[in-house]
């Protein structure tokens, strides 16, 4: 009679795991989108040392100007003021690392340690960045979307006023409005400056309000979209984008719009620092690569040129 032999639990695990399918591709979870530096021009010249920034805005103030003769000699004097305005820089240190035995673990089985654990370190120090791009701290730094202390709120037409532009009864004209005011509310306000970069405006919408934007005919006969008939025929829209930042970021955790020239003159986010990962340092039993990276948040130097709305 043949003796038969029987694996032990060892060899029966190698032999499932040889006989599975293994998916050799490495998932991670879906993150949000970090689209700050889409939107928002840099801010130039800012060391990475710096702690803070400071610039000067000058403005002209002068007497009346009147006529006079000859040897009128009571001249109206023009003079400049400036007002300095500084911005604090916030710092964000975090690290990385991984012990002694997982490196040799590594390294005898080729395993690629760091990939994903570098991924993470610097999808976190993104997201710092684009969070404070966004909406700063909620202290002393403010982003593109919360300098309610500079920039107007402009209150949306009669018919959308409290409403969603997605409420039944509200028609794409409606809200076509609203965005015409915000372009007239500029404009107005701008009194067709001669400084350049002032006559095209980015509109941000939220990802809903985009979404209606972009899928709305404009009429109930048109095969032309809300977007479309926009951007064709609004002169001062430099483009309509959407940014789920903008998604309860306005008052009472409504949506907020945001307009404004995609200018670093007028609009620009200070980020001295990108992701920098330092030596590696050894700490007891582990190696730790300490990471830095910083940001100011978003310096609207020019609030006249830019307008927020709620709600719609």
């Amino acid at each position: 009679m043949m003796k038969m032999q029987h694996l032990d639990s060892v060899q029966v695990a190698f032999l499932q795991r040889e006989l599975e399918d293994l998916d050799k591709q490495v998932y991670t979870d879906l993150l949000p989108g970090n689209k700050a530096r889409d939107y928002i021009p840099d801010y130039p010249g800012v060391a990475e040392w710096q702690e803070s920034v400071t610039y000067k805005q000058y403005t002209l103030r002068s007497a009346q100007v009147r006529t006079g003769g000859k040897n009128a000699d009571t001249l109206p004097r023009a003079q400049l003021t400036m007002t300095p305005h500084t911005r604090r820089i916030e710092q964000n240190p975090l690290g990385y690392g991984w012990t002694i035995r997982e490196i040799a673990q590594a390294a005898a089985t080729g395993t690629p340690l760091d990939s994903l654990t570098v991924m993470a370190a610097r999808m976190a120090a993104a997201r710092f960045i684009d969070d404070f791009l966004a909406k700063g701290n909620s202290l002393d730094i403010t982003g593109l979307l919360n300098d309610t202390a500079d920039v107007n709120i402009e209150t949306p037409t009669t018919k959308t006023s409290g409403t969603l532009w997605t409420t039944p009864g509200n028609t794409p004209d409606q809200a076509m409005a609203d965005v015409s005011l915000l372009t007239e509310k500029i404009t107005t306000g701008l009194k067709q400056t001669d400084s350049p970069g002032f006559d095209k405006f980015l509109l941000l919408l939220s990802t809903t309000q985009y979404a209606y934007a972009a899928t709305t005919p404009r009429t109930t006969v048109s095969d032309t979209t809300m977007l479309s008939f926009l951007m064709k025929n609004n002169p001062w829209l430099e483009s309509i984008e959407p940014w789920w930042q903008c998604n309860g970021a306005g008052g009472s955790s409504t949506d907020r719009m945001v307009i404004y020239p995609r200018n670093p003159i007028a609009v620009a986010g200070i980020v001295p620092q990108e992701f920098r990962p330092l030596s590696p340092q050894e700490r007891d039993l582990e190696i730790w690569i300490p990471v830095v990276s910083s940001c100011g948040g978003t310096v609207i130097r020019y609030p006249v040129a830019c307008r927020y709305m709620d709600g719609c």
